[in-house]
């Protein structure tokens, strides 16, 4: 089988790594010129699910350097007041526990061994269904590549969803967000509350305003293992109504952006605002937030196409989005390697990703609004 995977993040790796396993012929093809090519998220939590799918289908080397890497256990979840006068420790419903990362370590790990199927500068296109059952994608750099499975790991705005299900019912909410991250020195520890030092710390304001900081506490260095060093650092992510941010966040560049999210805590703990104006330069990020919606069946001819992750199932950030789409990645590994016909598999994988996915989005509404 002749699998083409757009999107080189966690996802389509995981789906390499499980379909190459079992002699499969597996592509996969990235927009970004290399791996490190732009910031794309830092401390991130993955489920037990997704901790799961990384532990049955990734090499035994990976997963254990992915977990020598993690972050060191933590202090769990509290939320506070712009004040920081009170902490409230928050008790996490079962099947939350798993590992908790640095984004771009454990995507180098992912795909150290996948060079040779790896195609970076090559975003998708559009693709054709051919006569014979196969399809064939077009890519940016102008290549082309045929297969019988065409997978979207590419994310809440995937090309291959827009061609695929124009009709998608995605919203974008009235809210953005400004990621960053602040390297824990001597001056940022004693400025981070202790909650988001040893855990996840959510800062809620009275007007849309919040902040979430978490800190990245190797457990071990990525250099022990051959990668580029990483020193630890506080993740920070603030969201606001879009009003508030203005119709040009998209356009700022990094200083812009830092003086625009200093500028929205200038009311709060001064500790906050100090801590976002030690910023990395080059970290800042501007992200908007979309919520989806279960789509309507299908039409009745299945096609060699299928979506994984938010590809599939935009949400809002709610902590849970990575162990989603790499759940994803691992049923649909599953299913493939049952023996069952191409399609048939697809289908199956797509009923219980639906369901799966769609919960998901609803748990992430709710904690967004909550």
């Amino acid at each position: 089988m002749r699998v083409l995977i757009i999107g080189a993040g966690l996802a389509g790796p995981c789906l390499a790594h499980a379909l190459r396993r079992h002699g499969h012929d597996v592509r996969l093809f990235e927009r970004d010129a290399a791996v490190d090519a732009r910031a794309q998220g830092y401390r991130i939590h993955i489920s037990g699910d997704g901790d799961a799918a990384l532990r049955r289908w990734l090499p035994a080397r990976d997963y254990e350097q992915a977990l020598a890497t993690s972050c060191r256990p933590g202090g769990g979840v509290s939320t506070t007041g712009p004040d920081l006068r009170e902490f409230t420790r928050i008790e996490l419903p079962p099947g939350t526990a798993g590992i908790t990362v640095d984004r771009l370590t454990l995507r180098r790990i992912m795909l150290r061994d996948l060079a040779d199927a790896t195609s970076f500068g090559a975003g998708f296109s559009r693709y054709r269904l051919l006569d014979d059952g196969t399809v064939r994608v077009h890519l940016t750099d102008g290549s082309t590549a045929e297969g019988d499975l065409l997978v979207a790991t590419d994310g809440a705005n995937s090309g291959v969803r827009r061609q695929l299900l124009p009709d998608f019912p995605v919203t974008d909410q009235d809210a953005r967000l400004i990621y960053g991250r602040t390297p824990l020195t001597a001056r940022a520890r004693r400025l981070v509350p202790p909650p988001a030092l040893e855990g996840f710390l959510s800062v809620i304001g009275p007007d849309g305003r919040g902040l979430a900081l978490a800190a990245q506490r190797f457990r071990r260095n990525p250099a022990d293992f051959g990668l580029p060093p990483a020193d630890d650092y506080l993740m920070w992510a603030l969201t606001a109504p879009a009003a508030a941010f203005g119709p040009d966040l998209f356009e700022l560049g990094a200083a812009d952006l830092l003086e625009l999210a200093t500028a929205a805590l200038a009311d709060w703990h001064p500790a906050l605002g100090a801590l976002v104006d030690l910023s990395e330069p080059g970290h800042l990020v501007p992200a908007g937030i979309q919520v989806s919606e279960r789509p309507a069946p299908g039409p009745s001819a299945p096609v060699p196409v299928t979506l994984v992750g938010d590809a599939a199932h935009p949400m809002p950030p709610a902590g849970i989005s990575a162990g989603v789409a790499l759940h994803d990645a691992g049923l649909l590994a599953s299913r493939l390697l049952t023996g069952a016909p191409l399609l048939e598999a697809v289908r199956s994988y797509e009923a219980q990703m639906l369901d799966h996915g769609f919960a998901a989005v609803a748990a992430a509404v709710r904690n967004s609004r909550g």
